[in-house]
């Protein structure tokens, strides 16, 4: 099994998971636009809310395809244009170059991954914390774009951006939709 990654902190977080869990992991640091594996040499791949924030969508599909063999499955997760997003694109304009929505829309998907049969499914994902302030800190600890995000902020700016997100968490408790697209390479 091999774990790909463009953040170095995740991939430190994955390794330490991996090994508490007794598993036997490979873990790369990549690229979605340019995967370091050979052709047809997956029969599984799968990517949770990864790369979906690939900036040129096409290349990170052409990629996927690329390392998968025929018959081989995959799994995609994204998230759709829900109010987590829209706060995101509103406070973090620079970032909508890289902007995952259109993942979570099934004639774009078909589009990108024409070399894929593919299912379309929704189900809800919660984040939880003891606290709405404990799972600001989780978030702005560990959601990549998001901490970057929040270090070229000032003081001021960044107690805003914890106001306006803090919004969003019933009782400690983030849920938001997610799209699960399934496929089998042709």
């Amino acid at each position: 099994m091999t774990g790909v990654d463009i953040s170095p902190d995740q991939l430190e977080k994955a390794r330490a998971a991996a090994a508490e869990a007794g598993l036997e992991i490979r873990f790369d640091e990549g690229d979605a636009q340019a995967l370091p594996y050979e052709d047809a040499s997956y029969d599984a791949v799968v990517s949770a809310f990864g790369m979906i924030f690939a900036p040129d969508h096409q290349q990170a599909a052409d990629e996927l395809t690329r390392v998968s063999k025929p018959g081989a499955r995959v799994a995609v997760t994204s998230w759709p244009n829900d109010a987590w997003a829209q706060l995101g694109a509103r406070l973090r304009p620079q970032y909508e170059g890289i902007d995952a929505r259109p993942w979570s829309e099934e004639p774009y998907v078909r589009g990108l991954l024409t070399g894929f049969e593919l299912e379309f499914s929704r189900g809800e994902s919660t984040i939880a914390a003891e606290s709405p302030e404990a799972l600001w800190n989780l978030l702005s600890a560990s959601v990549p774009p998001m901490k970057a995000w929040l270090a070229t902020l000032d003081d001021e700016a960044r107690e805003s951006a914890r106001a306006q997100y803090m919004k969003l968490f019933d009782g400690g408790k983030l849920n938001r939709e997610y799209v699960l697209i399934l496929g089998t390479r042709k």
